[in-house]
Parts: C-alpha cells; sequence; structure tokens
C-alpha cells in the first residue's frame, strides 16, 4: 500500500507553513483549541483569518473568499474533521474506562495515535483547498506593517465569527487577542 505521509501534504503551500509555524508559536495552541471545544471555532478557519492579512490581503479579499471557505469548512470539519476525533475521543474514553492491560491497551494507544494522524492528514488537506481558493497559484501579497496585519487580521475573524454564528464572550475575546498577539506582536 502507498500511504500519502503527512509532509507531503501541505509541502510547498505557504498557508500550511504559515499555519505550521502560528499554530506552534507560544500562545496559539491552546487559545484556539479553547476556541474549537467550547464555541466551535474550525482552527483552520481561524488561522486562514490570520493568514490573509499576514500575507497582505486585507480584509476585502476574505469577504471574495468567505463563502465558498465557509462551505468548505462546514462540509469539511462535519464529513471528514469530526468523525476522526470522535473516534479518536471515543477511543481515549474506551481505553481510560476499560480493562484493557499490557499490549490490547499498548495496541489501542497506538490506534488513537494513528486516528489522531489521519485527523491532522484531513486539516492539512483543508488548508490546500483553502489556499487554492484564494491564490489559485498566485501567491502574491502587499506588505503591510504588523501593527495593519493584526487589524485585518482581527476584522477577518470578526467577519468569520459573525458569519458562522459564534459570539465571542470575553473570554473567547482574550483567546482571540492572545492568538493574534502571538502571530502579529504587541
Amino acid at each position: 500500500m502507498n500511504a500519502v505521509t503527512a509532509p507531503s501534504i501541505g509541502k510547498g503551500n505557504p498557508l500550511w507553513d504559515f499555519v505550521s509555524w502560528a499554530y506552534a508559536e507560544p500562545g496559539v495552541e491552546k487559545p484556539c483549541l479553547a476556541l474549537q471545544n467550547r464555541l466551535g471555532a474550525d482552527v483552520n478557519m481561524v488561522l486562514f483569518c490570520a493568514w490573509l492579512a499576514y500575507r497582505g490581503t486585507g480584509t476585502a479579499h476574505l469577504a471574495r473568499f468567505l463563502a465558498a471557505a465557509l462551505k468548505l469548512s462546514r462540509e469539511w470539519q462535519r464529513n471528514l474533521v469530526e468523525p476522526l476525533r470522535s473516534a479518536r475521543e471515543n477511543l481515549k474514553d474506551v481505553i481510560e474506562a476499560s480493562d484493557l492491560v499490557g499490549s490490547s491497551r499498548a495496541t489501542a494507544g497506538a490506534l488513537r495515535d494513528r486516528i489522531k494522524q489521519c485527523e491532522v492528514d484531513m486539516e492539512q488537506l483543508q488548508t490546500l483547498t483553502f489556499y487554492s481558493l484564494v491564490t489559485g497559484g498566485n501567491d502574491e501579497g502587499i506588505a503591510r506593517a504588523p501593527a495593519e496585519q493584526k487589524d485585518d487580521a482581527l476584522n477577518n475573524l470578526t467577519v468569520y465569527f459573525t458569519a458562522t454564528g459564534i459570539k465571542l464572550d470575553p473570554l473567547g475575546q482574550a483567546h482571540v487577542m492572545r492568538i493574534l498577539t502571538a502571530i502579529f506582536g504587541a
């Protein structure tokens, strides 16, 4: 069997490079997961909105791509990512609540790790699709100061949250600001 490995999925994709870099920045992962778990935000959409600002695309272009990106996000999450996430979380519950021991427990843990990798692969593929929505192979942006990029990212996220019906409470707003500060600076 010829398997596609995770690194080859996003190779050469500036959006995936940005997502990987941004998510690894201190102060990004936990707030992203909190927005996902508490409010149902798609982390890829959050980082897509930030990337548009980072590359100098600006808020106007988000509106141009938002409908297609939101449709893709909803379908991708519902049909591909969420079932894998549910299987991974359910398997964790089974492992923790069962009498699995020794090699059975290790085998179940290894399966859970493979499911998690499939979930990551699906998210990488989603970012490839987001990238093609925006660039069509053309990756030109406009150089902007980090403060302007941060403002654009906040505007992009406001449009995204409004379009999806996500209402940010003060904690959600704090998560967004932590993410943007980690990516764009103070």
